[in-house]
């Protein structure tokens, strides 16, 4: 069913564009094009219906599942609870057909590694109910994320990753195009609205242990000795130590593999994305993304405690 209607709807957006003769442009389409689930605001969530999908308010949780909270003892903000039978199909193979998912956020900065928590429950639904805060616990930035609960509804949208200078060609002669498939948020999978830097390897080294390498890869060794030399002769003794001690030695193990680290890395994919929405008085640093990245190999098993979270902004 997924296939029968990406197909469909390349030829829709081709005939919707009046360009159903550039053979060109629909082989690239049909070649790279994927499916993303995206999601509407509904009405406002009056939480007469248990284990609907939602954003913000407050979660249907199983009394297996307590509200989590971050290692400063404050309750993680509630974002998204997405109940994977309401989708009209899934956006790949690789995804549980039933169950939910819930999505809680920590403290959103800086702007990657976000702390976080992303549960998957695939219980007995009956048991759901609805959850309230921890008592006598705060929630993280609680004046900040005063959000209006809504619920949503699902619909298939067609998504194109970044192709370099077929990108650059494509936006340059088909704009329209261009935006309906490549500006692709709010919604399961699909591709990453990041606009600078890699999201998918940050997440690949944080999630493997070498997070210090963060904003290094592109360094030599010597380089990292040159910094770590001219810190400690500048007195920054702790930062000329973390160099030598931490980012060195695991920079040189990933130079030495440093082809199939970032072939590994491109097996991070989005599982969510979220952006700022006014109805929802909802807003990432100045009118960012949200971005949850899973490993595809993770989405295979339904492992979902191994996420990485990203904030993506101007």
């Amino acid at each position: 069913m997924r296939e029968v209607w990406r197909k469909q709807a390349i030829t829709d957006v081709l005939n919707k564009y009046d360009i159903v003769e550039d053979k060109e442009l629909e082989a690239l389409l049909m070649e790279y094009a994927k499916v993303a689930l995206r999601f509407e605001l509904a009405s406002e969530e009056n939480y007469e219906q248990v284990g609907n999908s939602r954003i913000a308010g407050r979660p249907d949780l199983p009394s297996s599942i307590k509200w989590p909270c971050t290692a400063d003892g404050e309750a993680y903000t509630f974002l998204a609870q997405i109940n994977l039978s309401e989708l009209p199909f899934l956006p790949s193979k690789h995804w549980p057909a039933t169950g939910i998912l819930y999505f809680f956020l920590g403290l959103d900065e800086p702007a990657y590694n976000i702390d976080h928590q992303v549960i998957y429950y695939n219980g007995d639904l009956t048991s759901l109910a609805l959850a309230k805060l921890p008592e006598g616990i705060e929630e993280v930035n609680a004046d900040e994320r005063e959000f209006v609960c809504h619920k949503i509804t699902w619909h298939p949208h067609l998504s194109l990753p970044d192709l370099g200078e077929d990108s650059d060609v494509l936006l340059e002669e088909h704009e329209d195009i261009y935006t309906e498939v490549c500006d692709v948020s709010d919604a399961l999978a699909g591709e990453l609205q990041t606009w600078a830097g890699e999201t998918q390897l940050d997440a690949y080294l944080c999630r493997n242990g070498m997070g210090e390498l963060l904003f290094n890869t592109y360094k030599t060794p010597e380089r990292v000795e040159q910094e770590a030399a001219e810190s400690l002769r500048d007195g920054r003794n702790q930062y000329a130590e973390h160099l030598a001690k931490e980012v060195l030695p695991l920079l040189r193990q990933y130079k030495e593999r440093e082809e199939q680290h970032q072939q590994a890395a491109k097996n991070w994919q989005v599982l969510f994305s979220l952006s700022s929405l006014n109805e929802v008085n909802m807003c990432w640093w100045d009118a960012g993304y949200l971005e949850f990245l899973i490993d595809v190999e993770d989405l295979k098993e339904g492992r979902f405690n191994n996420t990485y979270l990203n904030l993506a902004t101007s």
